[in-house]
């Protein structure tokens, strides 16, 4: 069989595409593949998910906390062998809000379970 070389960008670029449309056990698959890819070529990938308030908006009507939360108040952070720190969530935040409040993060790869503010997510981790 031959083997497929990607940069690691491709390779994050295609995982974000392979994600799109997926949500939930959809995602089970996906995800148990990537950790094998990831397990043969010695990469560990880091991922959150990242979602907020706009200070000077009201939650929009059909937003349910955690599992239908507008695209523009959530995003998602991963990269290769390289931790996500605390100034990187609040640096992308800051580029897709206005006066964000209420920062929460989670590593679920379903952005459903385990969801804490970005200060306790980091606090534990440094």
């Amino acid at each position: 069989m031959k083997t497929i070389v990607l940069a690691q960008n491709d390779y994050l670029a295609l995982t974000a595409l392979a994600r799109q449309g997926l949500d939930g056990k959809d995602l089970v698959p996906l995800d148990q593949l990537l950790q094998k890819i990831e397990q043969a070529n010695g990469m560990q990938r880091y991922m959150l998910w990242v979602q907020w308030q706009e200070a000077t908006a009201v939650v929009p009507v059909g937003a349910v906390f955690p599992k239908n939360w507008p695209a523009n108040l959530r995003t998602r952070i991963e990269q290769i062998d390289v931790p996500i720190t605390q100034t990187q969530v609040l640096e992308a935040v800051s580029l897709q809000a206005n006066r964000p409040i209420d920062i929460l993060v989670t590593p679920d790869p379903n952005a459903v379970l385990g969801w804490s503010t970005v200060e306790q997510y980091f606090a534990v981790r440094t």
